[in-house]
């Protein structure tokens, strides 16, 4: 019995020391003025930057979707000033990856609606269109600024979005 407890107290803390000597690759926590001084984002293209100001006059949060040639990444980022208030310094708060999309597939961020309340929130997998409306819509997250996450939003009900490169 002895030998029994031995061996299992010995394969519990060895499983933990494993668990802490992996290396960390998140990018969650780390802070920058531009998105390329973080070496694992240097390969990526910025796509949109939207500011997220909900009631605060001025912004707290914003939503960076980037590109590289196999993935999306959308970024959620808290935005506060340096210590001489002069230079913005943003961290990252939560990270969503979706895979490059089909050609009529669009990611669009900041440009649809809860119930016909605009909310800048959002982030959605659309179908490209021709007109104002969006036609289809595929999946929807929310970049909770309550949270510090985004959040797959799995009740479709109510959204609308508009499409951000209609030309009349």
């Amino acid at each position: 019995m002895k030998n029994l407890l031995f061996i299992l107290t010995s394969l519990i803390l060895l499983s933990c020391s494993n668990k802490t000597n992996k290396k960390n690759d998140s990018i969650i926590g780390m802070e920058f003025q531009k998105f390329n001084e973080i070496a694992r984002l240097s390969n990526y293209s910025k796509i949109s930057d939207t500011t997220v100001y909900g009631n605060n006059p001025e912004p707290k949060h914003g939503i960076l979707h980037l590109r590289d040639k196999k993935n999306n990444l959308i970024i959620l980022k808290s935005i506060t000033l340096d210590s001489r208030n002069e230079n913005r310094i943003f961290k990252i708060l939560d990270t969503l990856i979706i895979p490059n999309l089909n050609k009529p597939e669009l990611i669009t961020i900041g440009y649809c609606q809860i119930n016909e309340d605009n909310d800048e929130n959002l982030i959605a997998i659309v179908d490209k269109t021709d007109s104002l409306e969006i036609q289809t819509i595929k999946k929807v997250w929310t970049a909770n600024t309550s949270t510090n996450k985004i959040e797959i939003l799995n009740n479709l009900d109510g959204i609308n979005c508009l499409n951000e490169w209609f030309l009349e």
